[in-house]
């Protein structure tokens, strides 16, 4: 039996994994093909105590380095999984189907890197089967998948964007099409977008560096022009695991059985804020025009000017 793990990487953002990691890791608890870790980038007591009350598995290093090298730990750490998911923690799970579908999209294609993101510059599309494959240059990391195999022939995370504390996602991508093994750094199942809702809270870092029109630094792009074809599996300071289990966790089960509402930790303002951002984009992915201006109507009661009717707002404007 193939087996897969669904990871979320977090670093100073613990309400937005309190929001979100609920659905993982019950999708994990009735699903046995597939386990759940959470993967923190630094050393943060509050997660700590969070993971330890509800029995999380949780990953963490004592400094922060960025989402490459807190991947790169993970596979350090669990190096024997068929496919891996890593999941950016602001990104909310809709519908498991999302998991199976890109196990079977990528098992049909023989791709062994799909992401889950809105693509830039697109190259081409492709039809397989019950699959819509869009292949492009670009795209953001929020959700990406991983055949097991094929991360040990390319390696980890460039260690040289530890110090940004962020990019280098672009160049790993890049390495499957320097191997051959993909035709496109970025391929997206356009059809399960709808399967994952991002919701793009303030970011972590917020250092000014200058990028090029592809939105990567000079080193990046530099690193993706000498289509380096692999780089070892590099981890810099300490890292340790609570040692929790990542198979079925009765805990968060138990919790979850008398706590059926969503964002069951989240109260007031910041949950009114959240679900009116559910309901929109919700309303964005129903085809039922009744079943829009309910979703439309509850969003609105709950925040009226929450961040994705703005964007949605911008973009019809911009388009106008």
């Amino acid at each position: 039996m193939s087996k897969s793990l669904i990871c979320i990487t977090t670093c100073n953002r613990l309400d937005e994994v309190k929001k979100y990691i609920w659905d993982y890791i019950q999708f994990c608890n009735s699903n046995s093909k597939f386990d759940f870790l959470l993967s923190l980038d630094g050393q943060n007591p509050e997660y700590i105590e969070f993971c330890n009350q509800f029995e999380i598995p949780l990953i963490y290093s004592e400094a922060n380095e960025g989402v490459g090298l807190s991947k790169n730990r993970v596979l350090k750490q669990f190096p024997n999984y068929d496919y891996y998911f890593f999941i950016e923690d602001d990104v909310e799970l809709i519908d498991s189907i999302v998991f199976q579908n890109h196990i079977n999209a990528s098992e049909l294609k023989n791709y062994p890197h799909l992401t889950l993101t809105f693509p830039r510059n697109i190259i081409s599309s492709e039809q397989g089967n019950e699959f819509n494959f869009t292949l492009a240059q670009f795209g953001s990391a929020h959700v990406n998948f991983f055949k097991g195999e094929a991360l040990k022939k390319v390696g980890g995370w460039n260690d040289t964007f530890a110090k940004y504390k962020r990019f280098g996602h672009t160049e790993h991508s890049y390495r499957f099409v320097h191997n051959n093994l993909q035709p496109a750094a970025f391929i997206v199942l356009q059809d399960e977008l709808k399967h994952m809702f991002i919701h793009n809270p303030p970011h972590v870092t917020n250092h000014s560096i200058e990028t090029n029109n592809n939105q990567l630094i000079s080193e990046e792009q530099e690193l993706i022009d000498k289509q380096i074809k692999t780089y070892p599996l590099t981890t810099l300071e300490a890292f340790h695991f609570n040692g929790n289990t990542l198979n079925y966790n009765k805990k968060v089960a138990d919790f979850l059985s008398t706590n059926k509402r969503r964002y069951p930790l989240t109260r007031g303002k910041e949950r009114r804020k959240s679900l009116a951002e559910h309901y929109f984009m919700k309303m964005l992915i129903k085809k039922s025009l009744f079943t829009k201006i309910r979703y439309f109507i509850l969003s609105i009661v709950n925040n009226p000017i929450n961040v994705p009717f703005k964007h949605w707002v911008k973009q019809k404007l911009h388009l106008a």
